[in-house]
């Protein structure tokens, strides 16, 4: 089974937090898109890429559910830094209290370049000084 992005050619992405808008295969498609200031168009095959997926096996009524919560492309640095960003914003969202932050990040699965990097996410979640990221 093959996933509809593998056919897929430029990632429409946030410049300030790198997150992924939309997806297109011509530039011309993201022609709408490229208009506002804070959006840029990467090449996806040239590109490093940081995947985030929350999956959950099942919930409260016996199902469960996995999407994407975030994607990035770019150099590998910058998408780290855009990684970070989205922890930030999603510590804040959940937080404070940290079991809470901890029970959302354990069904968090990172994958950086097709590689799966969960357990360092999870070790990375668990080590966080929680106050700092409210200050």
């Amino acid at each position: 089974m093959t996933n509809y992005l593998d056919n897929m050619k430029y990632a429409i992405q946030l410049k300030d937090s790198g997150t992924v808008i939309d997806y297109c295969d011509t530039e011309e498609q993201a022609e709408y898109w490229l208009k506002a200031d804070n959006v840029c168009l990467v090449e996806i095959k040239k590109a490093s890429c940081i995947k985030v997926e929350y999956t959950e096996l099942s919930g409260p009524w016996g199902y469960g559910h996995q999407e994407g919560s975030f994607a990035t492309y770019g150099a590998l640095l910058p998408c780290v830094r855009n990684l970070i960003k989205w922890i930030q914003r999603e510590v804040r969202i959940w937080g404070p209290d940290v079991r809470e932050i901890r029970d959302y990040f354990k069904h968090c699965h990172l994958y950086v370049n097709g590689v799966n990097k969960s357990e360092w996410l999870w070790k990375q979640i668990n080590e966080l000084n929680i106050k700092t990221l409210y200050v």
